[in-house]
């Protein structure tokens, strides 16, 4: 499993209460989903490449909520890269859906 991107926010909230709001609608554990509410994570991964993994941890200001994006194909692992056109302006996607994650979890 190789990481690829990892972004980062803070939520400027009570840390049980974002931890509440996370696994609200996370639903169970299955096949392509682990939902670990002891630990603080969710992850999520399809057959061929991509497994996300969001993660929640204590902060001084509230929580840090973790967002990990793994290369987790076993051959090929170069062929990610192309599928997703070199992933040329992933990151900027993967921010601004933080922020907008960060923004909702603060508002309750």
């Amino acid at each position: 499993m190789r990481l690829l991107f990892e972004v980062t926010g803070i939520v400027r909230a009570p840390f049980e209460d974002v931890r509440e709001r996370m696994f609200a609608d996370a639903g169970e554990s299955g096949s392509h989903r682990l939902v670990d509410r002891e630990r603080g994570v969710i992850a999520y991964w399809g057959d061929w490449w991509y497994r996300g993994e969001d993660s929640l941890h204590p902060h001084p200001e509230g929580a840090l909520l973790r967002h990990r994006v793994h290369n987790i194909s076993r051959q090929g692992n170069w062929a990610p890269y192309l599928a997703n056109k070199l992933f040329l302006g992933y990151r900027a996607k993967l921010e601004a859906a933080m922020a907008e994650r960060v923004e909702r979890l603060q508002r309750g």
